[in-house]
């Protein structure tokens, strides 16, 4: 073998070694990047681009209740114009001007906060209205999204909104419906409803509760959606909402909630008062300050204007925590499309998220349909508008379990 390179350039030898190894090397780094890539970004997205609800386990005793037929029962007493002995919630007045806090005691400002250096511009923390049922208008040829946050833990949807998206107009309207909503069912489902010994349970005709129900005491069937909680919802509101037909869901358990809060490393919230926990601890300092994923669930959830000692006014309810989440929502959407939070581990980490805690209903096929609406989000072409529909306080069945009646 000496021989027979000998006299041979050693550059020569040297360059035809070092080509295959060159090449190897570089289709090696291409295999690596490309996997890489595969497994942290473009399979997690793959995965979240379509990642509907799954379908039920049906309950094959249920009683079946068919998509078409009436979902509401229209004789109910306490079923809109019905509901003679409802009285107006002290906390739902309802004018065309948008809702004024008034703001609790002042805290003294904790020194290590960290408050929004751009304080708050261009939001409006007093743009919910409060608007009547039969005043929310649904535009032909708009996009009706049902947005759902979810307590997986009770099965009961915590948060309910419905995004109303106009392309023409460019206008996008946030509806808070409220979760206390009464839903005089059809008569078939009640009695399904007995059979199961649900009908009795406190809280159990709330539109909170439709999820479960459809899902798992009537096992509706029919829907566009193929899940029958989903299908239901979407139902009893285009029945309580007349022209609001949902086009599509989006839902989010709570730990999916505070897992993206946590991974964009906290968000910028506007409390219009301070809030206090029942042991008279101060959670939520009045003013525009950076929360954590605990801090901002807290934020969304409480329903009680307490005071400082931890005594509840009695002056908050359902209304005040809906208009808290309709601005929440639209505060905190356009702050997760920034550089700092559009970075390749916290985009792995959002899509891994997405996967296991967020499911929705759009397709890839749909998905070009809402790109273009999301880009000129992201360019701020769209003027959002939070609403929160009001409604009247009633006890149908005298157990006190804070009911309200859309009207």
């Amino acid at each position: 073998m000496r021989a027979l390179l000998r006299g041979r350039p050693t550059g020569v030898i040297e360059t035809k070694i070092k080509k295959p190894i060159i090449i190897l090397s570089s289709i090696a780094l291409v295999v690596v990047i490309l996997s890489t890539a595969y497994f942290s970004l473009l399979l997690p997205l793959l995965n979240v681009l379509y990642n509907p609800v799954k379908a039920d386990d049906n309950n094959q005793q249920a009683t079946i209740i068919q998509h078409g037929g009436d979902v509401l029962d229209k004789d109910d007493p306490f079923h809109r114009d019905n509901a003679k002995d409802a009285t107006p919630d002290p906390d739902a007045t309802v004018n065309p001007n948008p809702t004024e806090y008034i703001p609790g005691p002042v805290a003294t400002p904790d020194p290590d906060s960290t408050p929004d250096p751009n304080s708050g511009e261009g939001f409006d923390i007093s743009q919910a209205v409060r608007v009547h049922a039969s005043e929310m208008v649904f535009e032909p040829g708009t996009r009706n999204v049902l947005l759902l946050g979810f307590n997986p833990e009770e099965q009961l949807a915590d948060s309910i909104f419905i995004l109303n998206i106009n392309e023409k107009t460019k206008v996008m309207k946030l509806i808070s419906v409220p979760r206390d909503t009464y839903v005089p069912h059809a008569k078939a489902t009640q009695e399904a409803m007995k059979k199961y010994h649900y009908y009795n349970l406190p809280g159990s005709h709330k539109i909170n509760a439709c999820v479960y129900i459809g899902s798992t005491v009537i096992n509706y069937v029919g829907g566009k959606f193929g899940n029958s909680g989903i299908d239901y919802m979407c139902a009893v509101l285009s029945a309580l909402l007349p022209g609001c037909e949902i086009d599509d869901y989006v839902y989010v358990d709570f730990y999916g909630f505070m897992d993206i809060v946590d991974i964009a490393g906290g968000v910028y919230v506007t409390s219009p008062e301070n809030m206090y926990t029942v042991e008279g601890e101060l959670a939520i300092r009045q003013g525009r300050y950076k929360l954590t994923a605990r801090e901002a669930l807290f934020y969304v959830r409480s329903r009680y204007r307490l005071k400082p000692n931890g005594e509840n006014t009695g002056t908050g309810g359902d209304n005040f925590r809906k208009i808290n989440q309709a601005n929440f929502i639209t505060e905190v959407a356009t702050q997760l499309f920034t550089k700092e939070n559009m970075t390749l581990s916290k985009v792995t980490g959002y899509m891994e998220v997405l996967k296991q805690s967020v499911f929705h209903s759009i397709t890839p096929a749909k998905l070009s349909t809402y790109l273009p609406i999301g880009v000129d989000f992201a360019n701020k072409e769209y003027k959002v508008v939070s609403y929160v529909i009001a409604g009247k306080e009633i006890d149908p069945f005298g157990d006190h379990a804070s009911y309200v009646t859309l009207d």
